[in-house]
Formats: structure tokens, C-alpha cells, sequence
């Protein structure tokens, strides 16, 4: 029964503070700059792509909010990957960035359910292309203490899939 009640209470609290704020930022998830990729302090972690006004992005946020509540507030929990958010913008968004990763890949080698993403094996930024949102990478530290890109989800339902997958047990 306190189960059940913990979960009603996170979900009660997902929809009072889900969405985002007035900036398109996630609540109560870690939210970065598309510079800063590839400098968080973990080991390993999760980086959650999203748009403002896009409609499977506003389906998967409140999962990946929830997963981030979950995460820090239940016992045990805490070893799951953390979670950051990089708010995305088109060339006509934000016209004067030099460098925009929201693109389509149109080599012979992408990644995705479509090929258009290049993120596997990516240890820069720059080099990262994500082609549509809502989307989801891991970080990996690798033997030579260099952060690498792993693809791991496009769409909402993907999205939530693997966030729920890798909480598991900590949903029960």
C-alpha cells in the first residue's frame, strides 16, 4: 500500500510541476547547454533531447521529470543513471549559433530507426547530429577516461520505454 502511495504521490507531483518553465527548461531534471554534453561529472548518464512546442516531446517529458523524482527520491534508486536535459533549437530558432546539433545525418553509417542520427562514438559536441526530438543518448566514460556517445531512443515511446526499463525495480 505505501508503494502504491508513493507512486500516486510522484505522479501528482509530475503533473503540478510537469512541463516546462517559461525558458522550455525540464523541472526538476538537470538541464544543460549542448556545450556541457560531454562535461558532467558522472561516469555514466542519460541525455534527454526536447524542443519547445513539440508535441511528442511534450508526451515523453513528464516521463523523463518522473524518472529524475524517482531516481533521487527513492531508496536505492540513486545508482541509476542520472538523467540531463539540452533544450534544442533550429538554424531559424537561433540564427547566430555557429554550431547546431538538431540536424539530420545523410552519411552511410547513422544510427537511429532511420539512419538520419550520428551519435555512436561521438566525443564532441560538435559532432553530434540529433535528428528529430524527443531523443536519448548515454554517456560513457571509456577505458581512457574519454566521454563517449552511445544512441540509444527516438520518440516519446522509446523514450519512456528505456527510462522505464532501466528503473525497474524502483517503480514497484
Amino acid at each position: 500500500m505505501k508503494k502504491i502511495g508513493l507512486l500516486v504521490i510522484v505522479l501528482l507531483g509530475i503533473f503540478v510541476l510537469s512541463g516546462c518553465t517559461a525558458k522550455g527548461e525540464l523541472e526538476r531534471v538537470d538541464n544543460i547547454k549542448k556545450e556541457d554534453i560531454f562535461n558532467q561529472e558522472e561516469d555514466m548518464y542519460y541525455v534527454y533531447f526536447h524542443r519547445i512546442g513539440c508535441e511528442d516531446c511534450e508526451q515523453s517529458a513528464p516521463r523523463v521529470i518522473e524518472y529524475s523524482i524517482i531516481r533521487e527520491e527513492k531508496a536505492g534508486c540513486n545508482e541509476k543513471r542520472k538523467v540531463y536535459a539540452v533544450l534544442l533549437y533550429t538554424k531559424d530558432e537561433k540564427p547566430k549559433d555557429k554550431t547546431h546539433i538538431y540536424r539530420e545525418y545523410t552519411g552511410d553509417d547513422g544510427q537511429g530507426t532511420d539512419g538520419k542520427y550520428f551519435v555512436n562514438g561521438v566525443t564532441n559536441w560538435e559532432d553530434l547530429y540529433i535528428a528529430s526530438t524527443s531523443s536519448l543518448i548515454a554517456i560513457n566514460t571509456n577505458s581512457q577516461g574519454e566521454k563517449v556517445a552511445s544512441y540509444i531512443a527516438q520518440g516519446a515511446n522509446s523514450v519512456v520505454s528505456h527510462l522505464s526499463a532501466q528503473l525497474g525495480e524502483c517503480y514497484s
